[in-house]
């Protein structure tokens, strides 16, 4: 019996997709817009190599589509070419500014490449042309600029604050402020926003161990404040390093 590979029944829905497109293209072959389709699948499907095959034909079309960078762009990202996939998705932002997901896209090949300050940049793009952004958003345009240095921690903070201006109660947004503050000797920042969570939550571990760091921040002990901002300062690296 031959044996297949794993991926071959790994996106069964895919493959169906797949084969519905090459129907299709049976029928309309080198019809652009269908080989990006399928291209995409591909992608999805991890066939990286069918995928390129299929975009190089769609950019030997009469009429190259102009969405043709951006799924370059997406199949670069996935395949770890993350200086090639900024490079597609900023040639499909200069022809479609407008693209929301082009610029969280684009944040994630910069990200990949340490270029946190543009990538942060990208997703506040994203947030301002997104018409209900996702806490995410907020969160890693955040997480960017803490790793930037701590030079960008106080527009860190800004992002946050402005996510939770419309997600009070997110706890991915509520822990990376909380850290923050804490890092930046300001626990009664920290204090505070713990103070809006549920009981419930507060229980919690690692909500318990927030409020004891800020404890330890606001004792009269120069060595214990001192110990204690070093710990908050690589709880907050090791945290949006992860």
């Amino acid at each position: 019996m031959l044996a297949l590979p794993p991926a071959a029944f790994s996106h069964p829905e895919i493959q169906s997709q797949i084969d519905v497109l090459n129907a299709q293209l049976m029928q309309q072959p080198g019809n652009p817009a269908l080989l990006l389709q399928r291209a995409d699948l591909y992608r999805r499907h991890g066939d990286f190599v069918s995928a390129k095959r299929d975009l190089a034909a769609a950019g030997q079309a009469e009429t190259v589509p102009a969405e043709l960078p951006f799924y370059e762009g997406r199949l670069q990202l996935d395949s770890g070419q993350a200086a090639a996939a900024e490079h597609s998705f900023s040639r499909y932002l200069g022809a479609m500014p407008k693209h929301a997901t082009a610029y969280v896209l684009r944040a994630e090949a910069r990200s990949a490449q340490g270029s946190m300050e543009q990538a942060a940049q990208d997703y506040g793009e994203a947030i301002k042309l997104s018409e209900a952004p996702a806490p995410e958003l907020f969160r890693l345009a955040a997480r960017c600029l803490v790793q930037a240095g701590d030079s960008q921690w106080p527009a860190a903070e800004e992002m946050l604050d402005s996510g939770l201006a419309r997600f009070p109660r997110e706890t991915s947004l509520l822990g990376l402020a909380v850290d923050l503050a804490l890092a930046q000797n300001d626990p009664e920042s920290a204090v505070a926003l713990v103070s809006s969570l549920p009981g419930a939550l507060l229980r919690l571990p690692q909500w318990q161990a927030r409020a004891n760091l800020a404890n330890t921040l606001s004792t009269n002990d120069p060595a214990s404040r001192a110990e204690g901002l070093r710990i908050a300062r690589q709880r907050l690296v090791a945290y949006t390093s992860n």
